[in-house]
Protein backbone atom coordinates (compact mmCIF):
# COMPACT_ATOMS: atom_id res chain seq x y z
CA UNK A 1 0.00 0.00 0.00
CA UNK A 2 1.23 3.51 -0.87
CA UNK A 3 1.53 6.16 1.76
CA UNK A 4 0.32 9.71 1.22
CA UNK A 5 3.74 10.98 0.07
CA UNK A 6 4.24 8.16 -2.44
CA UNK A 7 0.76 8.74 -3.86
CA UNK A 8 1.50 12.43 -4.45
CA UNK A 9 4.79 11.62 -6.18
CA UNK A 10 3.14 9.09 -8.52
CA UNK A 11 0.42 11.59 -9.32
CA UNK A 12 3.00 14.31 -10.04
CA UNK A 13 4.93 11.98 -12.36
CA UNK A 14 1.77 11.02 -14.23
CA UNK A 15 0.57 14.63 -14.65
CA UNK A 16 3.97 16.23 -15.43
CA UNK A 17 3.81 15.67 -19.23
CA UNK A 18 0.39 17.33 -19.41
CA UNK A 19 1.38 20.28 -17.27
CA UNK A 20 4.64 20.87 -19.17
CA UNK A 21 2.93 20.65 -22.59
CA UNK A 22 0.40 23.27 -21.54
CA UNK A 23 3.23 25.64 -20.57
CA UNK A 24 5.28 25.44 -23.74
CA UNK A 25 5.63 28.56 -25.87
CA UNK A 26 4.49 26.63 -28.96
CA UNK A 27 1.01 26.13 -27.51
CA UNK A 28 0.82 29.48 -25.78
CA UNK A 29 -2.33 31.52 -26.21
CA UNK A 30 -0.81 34.65 -24.72
CA UNK A 31 -2.62 37.88 -25.62
CA UNK A 32 0.75 39.56 -26.35
CA UNK A 33 1.28 39.83 -30.10
CA UNK A 34 4.65 38.98 -31.60
CA UNK A 35 3.59 40.24 -35.03
CA UNK A 36 6.20 42.51 -36.58
CA UNK A 37 5.33 46.20 -37.03
CA UNK A 38 5.12 47.07 -40.72
CA UNK A 39 3.10 50.29 -40.50
CA UNK A 40 5.18 53.42 -41.21
CA UNK A 41 4.54 56.71 -39.40
CA UNK A 42 2.85 59.62 -41.15
CA UNK A 43 5.00 61.97 -43.23
CA UNK A 44 6.03 65.18 -41.42
CA UNK A 45 3.85 68.25 -42.07
CA UNK A 46 3.64 71.98 -41.37
CA UNK A 47 7.08 72.91 -42.61
CA UNK A 48 8.68 76.21 -41.64
CA UNK A 49 11.98 76.60 -43.52
CA UNK A 50 14.13 79.64 -42.89
CA UNK A 51 17.43 80.91 -44.32
CA UNK A 52 19.87 82.33 -41.79
CA UNK A 53 23.04 83.60 -43.45
CA UNK A 54 24.53 80.65 -45.34
CA UNK A 55 22.47 78.12 -43.36
CA UNK A 56 18.98 76.70 -43.64
CA UNK A 57 16.91 76.05 -40.53
CA UNK A 58 14.22 73.44 -41.20
CA UNK A 59 11.33 73.04 -38.78
CA UNK A 60 8.22 70.85 -38.97
CA UNK A 61 5.35 69.68 -36.75
CA UNK A 62 6.21 66.82 -34.38
CA UNK A 63 4.72 63.45 -35.25
CA UNK A 64 2.51 61.87 -32.58
CA UNK A 65 3.21 58.15 -33.13
CA UNK A 66 4.20 56.42 -29.88
CA UNK A 67 6.92 54.37 -31.59
CA UNK A 68 8.56 57.30 -33.43
CA UNK A 69 12.37 57.00 -33.57
CA UNK A 70 13.06 60.27 -35.42
CA UNK A 71 13.31 61.91 -38.81
CA UNK A 72 15.49 61.70 -41.91
CA UNK A 73 16.30 64.91 -43.81
CA UNK A 74 16.79 64.77 -47.58
CA UNK A 75 18.40 67.38 -49.84
CA UNK A 76 17.91 67.62 -53.58
CA UNK A 77 21.14 66.88 -55.45
CA UNK A 78 20.89 67.27 -59.23
CA UNK A 79 21.99 64.13 -61.03
CA UNK A 80 21.85 63.70 -64.83
CA UNK A 81 21.15 59.97 -64.33
CA UNK A 82 18.18 60.50 -62.02
CA UNK A 83 15.91 63.53 -62.19
CA UNK A 84 14.52 62.99 -58.66
CA UNK A 85 17.72 62.85 -56.62
CA UNK A 86 17.04 63.42 -52.94
CA UNK A 87 19.81 62.12 -50.71
CA UNK A 88 19.61 61.66 -46.95
CA UNK A 89 21.93 64.15 -45.25
CA UNK A 90 21.76 63.01 -41.62
CA UNK A 91 23.73 59.93 -40.56
CA UNK A 92 20.99 58.69 -38.22
CA UNK A 93 17.42 59.84 -37.59
CA UNK A 94 17.28 63.16 -35.75
CA UNK A 95 15.02 63.02 -32.70
CA UNK A 96 14.02 66.68 -32.77
CA UNK A 97 11.72 68.44 -35.21
CA UNK A 98 14.35 70.93 -36.39
CA UNK A 99 17.48 70.51 -38.48
CA UNK A 100 20.14 73.04 -39.53
CA UNK A 101 22.21 72.72 -42.69
CA UNK A 102 25.34 74.92 -42.68
CA UNK A 103 27.78 75.96 -45.39
CA UNK A 104 25.28 76.62 -48.16
CA UNK A 105 26.11 78.94 -51.07
CA UNK A 106 24.60 82.42 -50.95
CA UNK A 107 22.21 83.19 -53.80
CA UNK A 108 21.26 79.52 -54.31
CA UNK A 109 17.91 77.86 -53.67
CA UNK A 110 17.96 74.48 -51.97
CA UNK A 111 15.17 71.90 -51.79
CA UNK A 112 14.53 69.62 -48.82
CA UNK A 113 12.15 66.88 -47.71
CA UNK A 114 11.83 64.85 -44.52
CA UNK A 115 10.52 61.43 -43.58
CA UNK A 116 9.56 60.01 -40.19
CA UNK A 117 11.06 56.70 -38.99
CA UNK A 118 9.63 54.43 -36.30
CA UNK A 119 11.39 52.08 -33.86
CA UNK A 120 10.94 49.13 -36.25
CA UNK A 121 12.73 51.00 -39.05
CA UNK A 122 9.57 51.76 -41.07
CA UNK A 123 9.94 55.03 -42.96
CA UNK A 124 7.09 57.32 -43.98
CA UNK A 125 6.64 58.79 -47.41
CA UNK A 126 8.30 62.12 -48.17
CA UNK A 127 6.98 65.36 -46.74
CA UNK A 128 6.17 68.15 -49.16
CA UNK A 129 9.15 69.79 -50.85
CA UNK A 130 10.39 72.94 -49.16
CA UNK A 131 12.59 75.49 -50.89
CA UNK A 132 15.06 77.67 -49.01
CA UNK A 133 16.77 80.58 -50.81
CA UNK A 134 20.03 81.30 -49.02
CA UNK A 135 21.32 84.87 -48.85
CA UNK A 136 18.21 86.31 -50.55
CA UNK A 137 15.81 88.68 -48.76
CA UNK A 138 12.43 86.98 -48.91
CA UNK A 139 9.31 87.86 -46.95
CA UNK A 140 8.44 85.12 -44.49
CA UNK A 141 6.10 85.01 -41.48
CA UNK A 142 9.25 85.20 -39.32
CA UNK A 143 10.61 88.17 -41.31
CA UNK A 144 7.72 90.64 -41.84
CA UNK A 145 8.21 94.03 -43.43
CA UNK A 146 8.59 93.18 -47.09
CA UNK A 147 5.56 94.13 -49.20
CA UNK A 148 3.34 91.30 -50.39
CA UNK A 149 1.69 91.00 -53.80
CA UNK A 150 -1.53 92.73 -52.62
CA UNK A 151 0.38 95.76 -51.33
CA UNK A 152 2.21 96.20 -54.64
CA UNK A 153 -0.95 96.08 -56.78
Amino acid sequence: MLNKRSTLMVLALLLAPFVMTGCSSENSTSPVSTQEDSVPPMAPTAWQPKAIGNSALLRWAKNTEADLAGYNVYKYEPNPQNHNSYIVINSQPTTGNTYTINGLTSGMTYYFRTTAVDMSGNESGYSQVMAVSVGVDVETPENPGYPDAQQIM
